[in-house]
């Protein structure tokens, strides 16, 4: 071929080669923003699902930016761009992940606009979303369940069962939360997925104690999903619910093949707290007590071991009544952790105890005078002595029966209450603790009786009212003071002098319930700055601190009380002048 043909075709082609060229790399350029993009959605709804239920991450709103930023770029950079519903969608999902709804329902607008019919189920399904967002949850759940009747492919689907399933939650509507959770699950096809779906079904259900299916969630957990954490808490979970069902051999068999496999390295130290537990539960206490003392030598500084110290503070005060070894016990759980669980009830433990035994020092002297007491005839303390004695001994009985369950203890120190200080403010309060510890021991006869007597004698207290409430078989034959104080309250708009007697009746008969401090409060409210008589205030205040001094009335009585005891000092002092 000549060689002047030859260059004359290679001009001709030269022109097209450079357009294929750059197409080529337009192409090559936006496909991979394109895909960066993806990646960048991908990673963020990866972080999403493993915190569901939880706020976003920061670093997951982040990625769903540069998704919306890189999408945006490809779509006004290359309008011929293929995977445009695509890159919508994508932007639609980021903005409202990243709770910029009116972005949302923005972009669905040119979603709609550009594909119409096409992308019905897409605009319709996000529009909802947005409208829950919206805190409109029922016209959001009433277009989802709109979308069910529509032909739906199987994926689609379990994204609407789940999205009818999230509003339902935070509505606290649990029920049928779990259907449509459930459905939601049966039908995904993502198996990472539909691990996060069965770990909330698995997770919502263990909390409701809704063991059969919270084991069934588990156990699906532990199949699909791609969280290794999330398989090993199942695989523990289980374990656990073995234990609450009764299932102790398998629960305690379960354990101890794991702990021979260090697949589970991960949970070895909940593993043997699950161990020692089990051993609680069967009455094994010695092997529980050694179990815990090794977790706290071999998993120092954990969470489990915060726990372990915690039940061997436990032991101390039920099996060994050590409450030395108590303290020590319980002192130690902060130490090891002070994000456990058990930080704050360790500290109340710790504080009952110091109460528990500052009380049974300042009972000594009280048992000299009593065993005193004994060789004198027709003795009784005064009032201010029996409530002084009363105050030491009911808190003991409340710390015995009622912390520590000794419940024998506890009575032995109300029916000293009961024998010494029967004219103290707390003798109706022990006859009613007295009747409720026997009455949980199946003495029922002799509970009937104390409340019966309460009934009788102190009808007027919260005590009385709250048998009567409990058993309409006894009955009170004059009218509480809960039922005059709401009588008194509905004459006060309309007659004030006639409501004002009805609370000054209150007071007079009944310097025990708790609706007398309310009606005497009220009587020095109104005559401290309503009525201005700052004598009559004073006096109904000062009744309050003699009758009520750990009452809610109480702290604002003494503060006024003192402000006008100062007033009327200083009046005085300057008529002297």
């Amino acid at each position: 071929m000549p060689k002047n043909h030859i260059y004359t075709l290679a001009r001709k082609w030269i022109p097209v080669a450079g357009l294929i060229f750059i197409s080529c790399a337009n192409f090559k350029a936006y496909f991979n923003t394109f895909y960066n993009a993806e990646e960048f959605f991908e990673k963020a709804e990866k972080i999403r699902l493993q915190n569901r239920g939880e706020k976003i991450p920061q670093s997951a709103i982040n990625d769903y930016e540069k998704v919306i930023e890189k999408s945006r770029f490809v779509m006004d950079e290359y309008p011929d761009f293929k995977l445009r519903k695509k890159a919508f969608i994508l932007i639609v999902q980021s903005h409202f992940y990243r709770g910029e709804l009116r972005e949302a329902m923005g972009t669905l607008g040119e979603l709609k606009n550009e594909f119409g019919d096409k992308v019905y189920v897409e605009v319709e399904f996000w529009t909802s979303l947005v409208k829950w967002k919206q805190n409109k949850p029922q016209p959001a759940i009433n277009g989802l369940n709109e979308l069910i009747n529509f032909s739906l492919n199987v994926d689609m689907e379990a994204k609407v069962y789940l999205a009818i399933a999230e509003i339902f939650l935070e509505q606290k509507m649990y029920s049928e939360a779990m259907d449509n959770l459930e459905k939601s699950a049966e039908r995904i096809q993502d198996q990472n997925e539909k691990g996060q779906i069965y770990y909330r079904i698995a997770e919502l259900s263990f909390d409701a104690k809704s063991y059969d299916r919270a084991l069934s969630g588990y156990q699906e957990v532990i199949k699909n999903s791609q969280s290794k954490k999330q398989i090993q808490e199942g695989n523990l979970k289980t374990v656990q619910i073995y234990r609450l069902k009764g299932n102790l051999d398998l629960a305690t068999n379960s354990i101890k093949n794991m702990l021979l496999d260090d697949n589970y390295k991960t949970i070895f130290p909940n593993l043997e707290l699950e161990l020692a537990k089990l051993y609680d539960q069967q009455n094994m206490i010695s092997e529980s007590r050694n179990r815990l003392a090794s977790i706290v030598q071999d998993y120092p500084k954990t969470t489990v071991s915060a726990e372990a110290y915690y039940m061997l503070g436990n032991y101390s005060i039920e099996q060994d009544w050590d409450m030395e070894d108590a303290l020590k016990q319980y002192s130690s759980v902060v130490k090891e952790n002070k994000q456990s669980l058990y930080a704050q009830p360790a500290q109340v433990r710790i504080k009952e105890i110091n109460t528990y035994q500052q009380s049974k020092l300042d009972l000594e002297s009280w048992s000299l005078r009593i065993a005193e007491s004994d060789t004198i005839a027709d003795f009784h303390f005064t009032e201010d002595e029996q409530n002084e004695l009363a105050k030491n001994l009911y808190s003991l009985t409340e710390l015995e029966a009622f912390h520590f369950d000794r419940s024998d203890t506890g009575l032995v120190y109300l029916d000293l209450l009961i024998q010494y200080a029967y004219q103290s403010k707390l003798f109706p309060k022990a006859l009613y603790a007295k009747s409720v510890i026997l009455e949980d021991k199946g003495e029922l006869s002799l509970s009937k009786l104390l409340k019966q007597r309460i009934v009788n004698e102190f009808p007027k207290t919260d005590f009385a009212l709250a048998i009567i409430n409990k058993d309409k078989s006894y009955k009170i034959m004059t009218s509480t003071s809960d039922e005059k104080l709401v009588t008194a309250e509905r004459k006060w708009s309309d007659n004030p002098a006639l409501a004002m007697d009805g609370y000054r009746e209150i007071v007079i008969e009944d310097t025990v319930s708790e609706s007398s401090a309310q009606a005497a409060y009220f009587l020095a409210y109104q005559y401290d700055y309503h009525f201005v008589k700052p004598d009559s205030a004073l006096k109904y205040y000062e009744w309050i601190l003699k009758h009520h001094s750990d009452s809610y009335q109480a702290e604002p009585s003494g503060k006024r009380a003192a402000f006008l005891n100062s007033v009327f000092v200083d009046t005085s002092e300057t008529n002297d002048y």
